[in-house]
């Protein structure tokens, strides 16, 4: 093995490291985009007339959301946990 190719995973492996702050704003983010995409939901569900394939859509839609939403909240807690 040359010496150029332990430097280069040395480099790698110092580089991998992600911040726990990065994490929790990554989820928070998303969470924010699952508002976004509920709200939406919410008012194509409210603005269906009869059409009975768009409204199992939205619920799935919604439904699919508010798991991403409320259950995003569990890692945020674990994690401002571990970064105090």
């Amino acid at each position: 093995m040359s010496l150029c190719q332990g430097d280069r995973r040395k480099k790698s492996r110092s580089e991998d490291r992600i911040e726990l702050s990065a994490v929790v704003k990554f989820v928070k983010f998303l969470q924010c985009i699952a508002c976004g995409m509920l709200g939406i939901a919410v008012l194509g569900m409210i603005f269906v007339s009869d059409n009975v394939g768009a409204k199992v859509v939205y619920t799935m839609v919604i439904v699919v959301n508010l798991m991403v939403i409320i259950l995003g909240k569990v890692p945020i807690k674990y994690l401002m946990k571990k970064m105090l």
